[in-house]
């Protein structure tokens, strides 16, 4: 496997997800990961950056900022998600209702459930003013 890296800066704007989409595909190719970890990453990325920009909270003057960093450690995808909002741990309380029929449960939480739970590690840190989400994907 070749060793790569992929960071990008997006404006908040939910157009510049098929950009992403496309870089995602482009590193996965050149690194030669198997399509399942190009899919699970490009899905969990739409639902964390969605996410941030419909739901986040950002402070009044202050522009949104969300970076993406894909790299790979020995057979390991480690994707970074680092935004500048308002503190929010996803790997807290995030637990959706599976069991309750589906019209009887509240809207929201499986896409952060999916992320999760597709994720073979899921960290989540608070630093200096930032979000930053840290997921890994073993690929062998």
């Amino acid at each position: 496997m070749i060793s790569g890296k992929l960071n990008v800066n997006l404006m908040a704007r939910l157009s510049e997800l098929r950009d992403l989409a496309a870089m995602v595909e482009t590193f996965g190719e050149a690194n030669e990961l198997p399509n399942r970890t190009n899919f699970i990453i490009n899905l969990a990325l739409e639902e964390l950056i969605t996410n941030t920009l419909i739901h986040g909270e950002f402070e009044e003057g202050i522009e949104p900022k969300i970076e993406i960093s894909l790299d790979i450690e020995g057979s390991t995808v480690i994707v970074v998600v680092e935004s500048n909002g308002s503190k929010f741990d996803p790997t807290q309380d995030t637990e959706p209702d599976t069991t309750s029929e589906l019209q009887d449960r509240p809207i929201g939480g499986l896409g952060l459930h999916l992320v999760k739970s597709q994720a073979d590690r899921c960290i989540y840190e608070w630093v200096d003013g930032i979000n930053r989400l840290i997921l890994e994907y073993k690929t062998g």
